[in-house]
């Protein structure tokens, strides 16, 4: 494999981690109880849906195909069964949206670390349209991540203070 097949091959990868994430999000927006996780949750699915639309331009750019519907890597594919199988098990709304926020975290760390990657190789291989399109979709992932980081705080205080003779 050389830089370009490795590039393409990483592009692929992040376009089908998108588009299941795109399906999973409205999935996760119907399980939290808090309606401000539930809306970000949502607005990120739109991005995410952008996010698609701008991964199929850069592959595009390369000549590329973004590779067969729903051929998700086997690593996508585990942290999403995880993450249903942690959020399944938890009953009380608050612990519920903690895990769906740490959960959906986890896949926006996934995907700004794959994104960064992908800029830097765009921009190693001179493609600079690709660089600022890669660019806004990290950003977006930063912006999200930063947000869910914001929700989870008050709902953490909550969780605590109802739980904190546990920890005594």
């Amino acid at each position: 494999m050389n830089y370009r097949e490795l590039m393409i091959k990483d592009l692929q990868d992040l376009y089908q981690a998108e588009v299941e994430q795109a399906k999973q999000l409205p999935q996760l927006a119907d399980k939290a109880a808090s309606e401000v996780l539930r809306d970000a949750f949502r607005q990120h699915a739109q991005d995410t849906q952008q996010q698609v639309m701008r991964l199929r331009e850069v592959l595009e750019m390369l000549g590329e195909e973004p590779g067969a519907e729903g051929a998700v890597t086997p690593g996508v594919k585990g942290m999403l069964l995880e993450a249903r199988k942690r959020v399944d098990q938890v009953q009380d709304p608050g612990l519920k949206d903690l895990t769906l926020i740490a959960v959906a975290q986890e896949l926006e760390h996934y995907e700004m670390a794959r994104y960064g990657t992908a800029r830097a190789m765009a921009h190693t291989a001179g493609l600079d349209q690709a660089v600022r399109l890669l660019q806004t979709s990290l950003d977006e992932e930063k912006t999200m991540d930063r947000h869910l980081t914001e929700v989870a705080m008050p709902i953490h205080k909550q969780v605590a203070q109802r739980e904190m003779p546990l920890f005594c």
